[in-house]
């Protein structure tokens, strides 16, 4: 039996789900919601209190990056990891990679589109919401956002990360049709969350000039596991994404400029 727990809007969520989706399996999805990230029950299957968690035969696998590998080698199905060692060798490379560039995907949401909800809450709810997050970094980072917002440290650090990401992609989508080859791999799943975030936000603008990176993303956006993903069951928050990324975008572009 295969379950996976995630809930929709999450970016590692969405990375196990296109994985499960490449390889054409069948399973339990389990989609909750934030405030059960906190429960007891769900801390005893994910003690960080984070998604995705998959449970295989009663075998709980935890973080994203572990659990795409975890799902090419336990199943049959497509192969995403192509190309011989070399090939496995680059698509660890980019899931490292995407795993370095979350925390920046999550300055960009939580500083352009959740804080306005943060800034309404009681300064004991706020407290209490920071109070949960089990990383002492991610705490600083989630502290910092709310109270300080565009002008948080993070936040031209995490616009500096995801351009230097963007222009990674770039290189190396001169070089082959995907990012560890000629066919789509793990390294490809571990990236389109991120870049689905951003596009979520409206800042298309990030790769206006970047003619490689434009043409994956459409070609990722045409995959099947895309749409299965996403089609049926978009993202609730996009709305919310979109009309706050909109308008920050000009104040967003200049700090990417700067």
């Amino acid at each position: 039996m295969l379950e996976l727990y995630f809930f929709h809007g999450a970016t590692c969520g969405l990375k196990a789900r296109l994985a499960l989706a490449e390889k054409q399996l069948d399973y339990d999805g389990h989609a909750v919601t934030r405030d059960h990230l906190r429960t007891e029950a769900y801390r005893k299957l994910n003690p960080q209190g984070v998604v995705p968690t998959l449970i295989h035969d009663g075998e709980i696998i935890l973080e994203s990056s572990v659990i795409l590998n975890y799902v090419d080698d336990a199943f049959d199905g497509p192969p995403l990891k192509i190309g011989g060692p070399l090939g496995t060798a680059r698509a660890w490379w980019w899931m490292k990679r995407a795993d370095e560039c979350l925390p920046f995907i999550g300055t960009f949401t939580y500083t352009v589109s959740m804080r306005p909800k943060f800034l309404e809450m009681t300064p004991e709810e706020l407290e209490a919401h920071i109070a949960g997050i089990p990383r002492p970094e991610n705490r600083a980072r989630r502290r910092a956002i709310i109270e300080q917002g565009y002008d948080s440290p993070y936040f031209p650090l995490a616009a500096e990360g995801l351009s230097r990401m963007l222009s990674d992609m770039e290189s190396a989508l001169g070089k082959n049709k995907w990012l560890a080859g000629d066919g789509y791999s793990l390294a490809d799943t571990a990236m389109s969350p991120l870049v689905e975030r951003l596009h979520e936000l409206a800042f298309h603008g990030m790769w206006e000039n970047r003619p490689g990176v434009a043409d994956w993303w459409e070609r990722i956006r045409a995959r099947p596991s895309y749409g299965a993903c996403l089609a049926d069951t978009p993202n609730p928050e996009g709305p919310q994404h979109r009309a706050a990324g909109e308008t920050a975008w000009p104040e967003v572009r200049e700090v990417l400029s700067a």
